[in-house]
């Protein structure tokens, strides 16, 4: 009889493990189903963030594209102008007969010499016509104290005024200087 006593109760732990198998079963899957969801999350969350940051990326590199296009628009102005004077410059110095632009600048001042000089020149041949000895004479003095006799009328290697310039000086300064003989002979008692 105890045999029989042992083998109702061997079936109730199989029965007994059962539920407790099913309960460990239920437990797991949930367990698994709530690691999957936490995966999910997680792989959701990073997706989202880096999107954002690819979005960030892409306005920043747009932005340093748009700065690199004004950058080399700007460059490709100052290439053209460069280019330009570049060819005035060479435009120039052929005309003076220069090769470099040491001897361009200084053919350039000596321009601007000359241009003062027939200017004054000029002022100074109204005023004799105008009567004016003294204002001519003193033209015609302060050309001479600037540059130097010479270099008006034509007999220095570096003169600045150079055939009918160096003529019209050069008759310009006897007149003043025949008027000025003429006035002060005339002031003589």
């Amino acid at each position: 009889m105890e045999e029989n006593n042992n083998a109702p109760n061997k079936p109730e732990t199989a029965g007994e493990k059962q539920p407790e198998s099913k309960k460990f079963l239920v437990f797991y899957v949930i367990g698994l189903f709530c690691v999957a969801l936490a995966l999910i999350l997680l792989s959701y969350v990073a997706q989202v963030r880096s999107d954002r940051r690819l979005s960030e990326l892409t306005n920043q590199l747009s932005t340093q594209t748009s700065a690199a296009e004004g950058a080399n628009a700007r460059v490709q102005v100052l290439q053209q102008s460069v280019e330009e004077q570049s060819k005035i410059l060479d435009d120039l110095m052929q005309q003076t007969g220069t090769e470099n632009t040491e001897d361009l600048v200084a053919a350039v001042e000596a321009l601007s010499s000359q241009t003062a000089v027939l200017s004054e020149l000029l002022t100074a041949q109204q005023q004799i016509e105008q009567g004016d000895t003294t204002g001519a004479q003193a033209c015609i003095d302060g050309l001479v104290q600037d540059y130097g006799l010479e270099r008006l009328n034509g007999t220095a290697q570096d003169a600045l005024l150079t055939g009918e310039a160096a003529a019209v000086f050069t008759t310009l300064y006897q007149q003043t200087r025949a008027l000025s003989s003429g006035a002060q002979a005339g002031t003589a008692p």
